[in-house]
């Protein structure tokens, strides 16, 4: 079959058509990709939520026994575990979390009690839905009762003698015949430390009430109390807070790490004239002289240092020619039956070491060695 002229001019303005269509969705998916658009979402959340307003307002009286609390934050906060990070002072089992918006509804499981001061604190670490934490907590208190408790207790928490952010303060209203263990009973109030280890218990009653104030290391951050990983003390004293004077400062609070180890120093000044030989000194457990516990020597300027665990040791220095770790005896010579005696020590005291303690011991002299025996 023939072409005519007019079939192949359908044709070639067909394959053009074609063509330029191409040439148009290819410059189109090029300059697509040319262009720079910004990023959706916008700019990277980064700022930690933070609590707006409270409802009862912070120090109402009066409220309602059957009352919801209301928290309202500055942005959508995730509700994954935000229930754990809301404590009760004194402690209240939460029934259930509503939320509308930015705003958490906390229904108690049953009604507050009448006549009570209560303050809600929400612990750090509770994040926005960008997933952005908290840094500081929040408490506020409110009153089923006509008036606000005002009785104030505060002081530092420390932590292996040092200041500590980490912390948890809880302080126990006792009955005139209460007997009761700290570690396990619940707080009539609870407060977190801040970073320089200071802590205030607020809103306590201060008709002449008697308190116990006991803190925590709460190492795992979890505010609880997670023996025997963690460790408590309580203050020395029972705090009464009278009517008069509702307030009291500078309860310090020390808590011990009792594997914390201890250091101990001092100097022996070696006068036997035996310098090839490295001084060694020993620390000897309560009992126990077969061996050392804890074994070392001095440098050039007769130094040394240990760091061990608490307890009570005898200390001896000497030099070790057998080597067998202890003061003994040595062979005189290659050839020799005869046992010459190894310069050595013993301090006059033991020595008792607290955790963490840090202990320089008298100066000690090692002598010449004595003759040889048989």
């Amino acid at each position: 079959m023939g072409f005519s002229p007019t079939m192949i001019s359908r044709d070639i303005s067909f394959r053009t058509y074609r063509v330029a269509l191409w040439l148009v969705l290819f410059g189109g998916v090029v300059l697509a990709c040319a262009v720079s658009v910004a990023p959706s979402g916008g700019p990277e959340d980064r700022t930690p939520p933070r609590v707006l307003s409270t409802l009862p307002v912070a120090d109402s009286v009066g409220v309602a026994p059957d009352a919801v609390i209301r928290i309202t934050f500055s942005e959508p906060i995730k509700r994954d575990g935000f229930i754990r990070k809301v404590v009760f002072s004194p402690p209240t089992e939460i029934g259930r979390i509503r939320w509308k918006g930015t705003t958490a509804s906390i229904e108690p499981y049953d009604s507050l009690h009448p006549d009570t001061t209560y303050v809600v604190s929400l612990q750090p670490g509770y994040r926005d839905e960008h997933n952005v934490a908290a840094k500081e907590g929040f408490e506020f208190a409110f009153a089923t009762a006509a008036h606000l408790d005002t009785g104030r207790v505060s002081g530092v928490v420390h932590f292996r003698r040092k200041p500590t952010e980490n912390g948890i303060v809880r302080g126990f209203v006792l009955a005139g015949d209460s007997s009761f263990t700290p570690k396990s009973a619940a707080p009539d109030r609870e407060t977190r430390a801040d970073k320089s280890g200071q802590y205030t218990l607020r809103y306590l009653p201060g008709s002449n009430n008697r308190f116990i104030v006991w803190a925590f290391e709460d190492q795992n951050g979890n505010g609880k109390f997670d023996p025997p990983s963690e460790y408590g003390a309580v203050f020395a004293d029972t705090l009464v807070l009278r009517s008069s004077v509702p307030v009291v400062s500078g309860r310090d609070i020390f808590i011990v790490d009792p594997n914390e180890p201890a250091t101990v120093r001092g100097t022996v000044a070696n006068e036997t004239g035996i310098d090839t030989v490295f001084v060694a000194v020993g620390l000897y457990a309560a009992g126990d002289t077969l061996a050392p516990s804890y074994l070392s020597f001095c440098d050039t300027s007769g130094a040394f240092v240990f760091r061990v665990k608490a307890g009570v040791y005898a200390v001896s220095s000497f030099i070790d020619f057998a080597p067998d770790s202890v003061c003994g005896t040595y062979p005189c010579g290659p050839d020799s039956v005869l046992q010459c005696i190894e310069p050595c020590v013993v301090a006059a005291d033991s020595v008792r070491l607290e955790p963490g303690a840090e202990v320089t011991l008298p100066d000690l002299r090692l002598l010449a060695p004595v003759e040889a025996t048989e």
